[in-house]
């Protein structure tokens, strides 16, 4: 069992304005310091994020970073400074941040996030936030994330104008249901294009915050199912309702496994999952040696008509109706795009029974950067 971390005289000091706050009070600031919050993107979005998270005594603090400091982005990345630039954001990050909130634990991962090593990373923290700058990254969190049902905060800016809102695990909705597939590299202009009035960053940053803060104390109404958007220029902020979609892929699919075949916590607390990923690597070896490999793709059709690697096509909504086209004694690799469907699809079939089963970690969006 996990020992949890007690409030030192000079934290109750600290934090005694807030601790007078309804719904906070000792318990909650002590949840705060119990609390190990993962913030992907050190940017003009993390480093609000961090000041805020860390001032109000959330207690580990994880920085996912694999960029260095850049001249032209200190206007709006307010923890660095002029001596900071060409070293590494996380380590500037961390040697800010201890120096101004020495009791904070600070983790420093400079590396950047891919289907390959998300999913060990975000494991470690109980909320994440994505303050991330281009959309394979955002829609990777988001997939694994309701794989792993962690709570995920996200928000984005660009220019004027900036958006936020939270996921909560697999209770849904999530990003996928506002947008199903993600924008094409491009298509979309970043703040490197287009520029960004930098409070824009400062206050997104500073929302994903309280709603980081809100959900450790569980208290308030989070931003779930609702899209709050910034329009600096107007000086208005409008809601929009996001409903969970039911054909979702990721937190709105298969409602018959769901009903018919639950996945009890219980019946998979003595398995690691871990033993079940298999690499892009790996598999294109194992496939070279042993081509007999049942491949099984679980998206939609139209993804697996755009691009796949052989093997059956089986909707993972259509997997409880289809397992007897399926070989119990051969080695079946279940694929989809980014991993999260693949590991529901494993997970459903080690229920029914199937003992020779992987999962294709990093889906085709690994495959393709490794293999293709």
């Amino acid at each position: 069992m996990t020992r949890h971390a007690r409030l030192n005289p000079e934290e109750i000091i600290r934090y005694q304005q807030q601790i007078k706050l309804p719904g906070m009070g000792l318990t909650g600031q002590l949840k705060l310091k119990n609390a190990k919050v993962a913030c992907i993107g050190a940017g003009g979005l993390g480093t609000p994020l961090l000041l805020y998270l860390a001032s109000s005594g959330v207690g580990t603090l994880g920085i996912v970073d694999h960029d260095c400091v850049d001249r032209q982005n200190l206007h709006r990345q307010i923890l660095y400074h002029e001596r900071h630039f060409g070293k590494p954001k996380v380590e500037c990050a961390r040697e800010q941040l201890a120096e101004q909130y020495p009791d904070a634990k600070i983790r420093v991962h400079q590396v950047e996030l891919t289907g390959l090593n998300a999913r060990e990373l975000i494991s470690q923290y109980d909320v994440i936030a994505d303050c991330s700058d281009n959309f394979a990254t955002r829609f990777l969190l988001n997939d694994l994330c309701v794989l792993l049902d962690k709570p995920l905060v996200s928000a984005s800016v660009s220019q004027f104008e900036g958006q936020c809102l939270t996921v909560a695990g697999q209770h849904g909705p999530c990003l996928r249901c506002l947008f199903p597939v993600v924008p094409e590299r491009g298509t979309v202009q970043t703040c490197e294009q287009g520029g960004v009035l930098p409070v824009v960053p400062g206050i997104l940053g500073m929302i994903q915050a309280g709603e980081v803060i809100k959900w450790i104390l569980q208290e308030g109404v989070p931003l779930m199912g609702r899209l709050l958007h910034l329009d600096m220029l107007k000086m208005a902020f409008k809601e929009y309702h996001l409903p969970k979609n039911s054909d979702c892929e990721i937190c709105g699919f298969s409602r018959g496994i769901k009903s018919e075949h639950p996945f009890h916590a219980n019946k998979r607390s003595h398995i690691n999952m871990n033993e079940y990923h298999i690499s892009p690597l790996e598999l294109r070896d194992l496939l070279s040696n042993k081509p007999d490999i049942q491949l099984l793709d679980v998206r939609t059709t139209e993804k697996h008509n755009a691009y796949h690697i052989g093997g059956q096509h089986i909707p993972l909504e259509e997997l409880p109706g289809r397992l007897n086209e399926l070989d119990p004694d051969k080695l079946i690799v279940t694929y989809c795009t980014s991993g999260g469907r693949s590991m529901r699809a494993l997970e459903f079939l080690l229920s029914e029974g199937f003992n020779l089963v992987k999962s294709l970690d990093g889906g085709m969006t690994a495959w393709k950067e490794q293999c293709a």
